[in-house]
Parts: structure tokens; sequence; C-alpha cells
């Protein structure tokens, strides 16, 4: 009986020991899992602000309207930072801002006979200000999950914006897509209601770029 009794105590002290090992094992995976994926999002934010001040400087330097940044590949269903920037030529009677609009566009994957969403044939706007249907992409088609489709500039200067492209519900492919920035006709700013008019006479910029989601 003594023996059982000592046994059991034993076998009592090893499964305590055993627990305490594995805990502490697990408690230093964990901290170098977080470690580590701290380490990987201290890096990603670095380089998205190092793409930010390079966008700037040409925004500031370069003669070109509009810059962006779009990652090579896109992950279908996780988040992705892209960056764009746009510079201001003109100069308000009214204020010293004038209200710009960022529409981005599908235009058409590569495979033949495929389509940017399902319910829609040919062209569809999936981020920003919707310039045909005059209002912000909803969310059945949307592309983002942020991204600034309205925003005011200053005169004769220029500044770059952060969006996050998160894509859902498509197909991979390659997608031919467009970047379209239009200006305020009558020079006013966001708050002022200011007047867009037809796309030929308010279209301001235009890029393309292919999209590869996988």
């Amino acid at each position: 009986m003594r023996f059982n009794k000592k046994a059991a105590l034993e076998l009592s002290i090893t499964a305590i020991v055993v627990l305490i090992i594995a805990i502490t094992v697990l408690g230093l995976g964990i901290g170098f899992i977080k470690k580590q994926f701290g380490a990987g999002t201290q890096l990603v934010e670095k380089e998205i602000s190092n793409i930010k001040e390079q966008l700037k400087e040409q925004v500031r330097t370069g003669g070109e309207l509009l810059v962006f940044s779009v990652p090579e590949q896109v992950a279908i269903g996780k988040p992705q930072g892209v960056v764009i920037g746009v510079r201001n030529t003109a100069q308000s009677a009214s204020s010293d801002r004038i209200c710009f609009r960022a529409e981005v566009k599908c235009i058409k994957p590569f495979t033949p006979g495929a389509q940017c969403v399902s319910d829609v044939t040919g062209p569809v706007a999936v981020g920003g200000y919707d310039f045909e249907n005059k209002d912000f992409v909803g969310s059945a088609h949307n592309w983002f999950k942020s991204i600034l489709g309205e925003f005011d500039l200053k005169s004769f200067e220029g500044d770059v914006f952060d969006a996050v492209m998160l894509v859902r519900s498509v197909k991979p492919d390659s997608y031919q897509m467009e970047i379209n920035v239009y200006k305020a006709i009558d020079d006013k700013d966001c708050g002022s209601s200011p007047d867009f008019g037809e796309k030929a006479n308010s279209l301001y910029a235009s890029k393309s770029f292919i999209l590869n989601l996988v």
C-alpha cells in the first residue's frame, strides 16, 4: 500500500514537472512568434512609408499628375497596401483648395469571355468614386477595404493617400486596370458642392496597370 502511494506521488510530481516544462516551452514559442510577427509588421510599415516618401517626392518635383504603387501580385482575401499620389496644377478663385475624385476601374480580365465581376459585363468601377453612377463604389463591387474616393488638394500642391486593397469573390487572373482622377470643373473644394460635369471635361489624369490576382 505504501509502495502504491509512493508511486502515485512520484507520478503526480512527474506530471506536474512535465506540465510546467510544457507551459514554459509554449510561452517561449508564443513570445517568439509575437516577436517575429511584430518584426514583420514593422518591415511592411517601413516599406510602405518609404514608398509614400518616394511618391511624395515624385508629386512635388516630377511632371506627373498621377503616381501610384500597387503590388505586383495580390492574394484574394488578403489586404494589401496601395499608395496613390495626385498633383494639383490649378488654382481656385474661391478658396485655396480644389476637389478631386479618384476611381479605380477594372477593364477586363485576360481570360477570354471572363468578367471583372459576375453581374456586370464590361468595365466596372471597383474602388473609390464611380463616375458613371455618380456615387462611391458599393460593397458588392468594391475591391478595397479603404480608399479615399474624394479629397481636396491645395492650389499647386500634391499629396499621397493610403488605400487598402481587399479583393473577395473574384477568380484568380490577370486584370487590366485603370486609375482615373477627376477635378471639379468649377475649381471648388469638396465642401462647396463642386461641379464635375461630363467625364470628358473633368478627367484630370488616367493611368493603366495590370493586377495579378492569385
